[in-house]
């Protein structure tokens, strides 16, 4: 018998991305977890439950957070362990190719369509959205989020935390610090510090001290 899994995170809208994978996988949802005032995106309105209300059962199961901000991911991670969630998983689409050899850590999402190479490493909790391109011995820290068609060459390393934008090129070897931002679009060819956001072709700093995606910090 296949094993349920519960969705923690109703009211990001990456929520229903992280559903369809579900529903190609078939794999079965058993809640979905409202833990943060806002609207519901969840496709399966009927699988919303609050946050009060799971129970032992329902933290017995596995649980993915499907929230694409590192710092509301975190947020999220920690509310779903004081519930009583202990059984973090990962969900890969089944349109995604990953490498043997390659090595993904739990809570992590990969999306559909993305590609990770061989010999990678992919740190907890991390979110690979649909298209994405992650190159050879590349090593991401956890929290790490990578937006829509981002190429990720190979060797490159990228920080606890950081979010890379849809479309966005990291040129080899690369070396990207904890809570910085790559801008969608932009094109790195030199290391990028801690606590920055870079935009453009090439790269440039457009602000340091930066606290990190959406303004916080992981």
């Amino acid at each position: 018998m296949q094993v349920s899994i519960v969705l923690y995170g109703s009211t990001a809208s990456m929520i229903v991305d992280v559903e369809e994978s579900c529903a190609r996988l078939g794999l079965p949802i058993r809640a979905i977890v409202h833990n943060v005032d806002g609207e519901d995106y969840a496709l399966a309105r009927d699988l919303v439950i609050r946050a009060e209300d799971v129970t032992p059962e329902i933290a017995a199961c596995p649980y993915l957070v499907p929230i694409f901000t590192p710092g509301h991911r975190l947020a999220a991670r920690r509310d779903a362990m004081a519930r009583g969630f202990a059984s973090p998983t990962s969900i890969i689409d089944p349109t995604a190719t990953v490498a043997r050899s390659g090595n993904l850590s739990a809570g992590t999402y990969v999306g559909a369509g993305a590609v990770i190479g061989g010999a990678s490493t992919i740190g907890g909790f991390a979110f690979i959205n649909r298209s994405a391109s992650i190159g050879h011995h590349v090593e991401l820290a956890e929290l790490v989020s990578i937006g829509p068609g981002a190429i990720i060459a190979g060797a490159v390393r990228i920080g606890r935390g950081s979010v890379i934008g849809a479309g966005a090129v990291l040129l080899p070897a690369v070396v990207i610090g904890s809570n910085a931002v790559v801008a969608a679009g932009a094109v790195v060819r030199d290391a990028v510090a801690d606590h920055c956001l870079v935009a453009g072709n090439p790269a440039r700093v457009v602000k340091p001290d930066y606290p990190g995606y959406r303004n916080l910090t992981v």
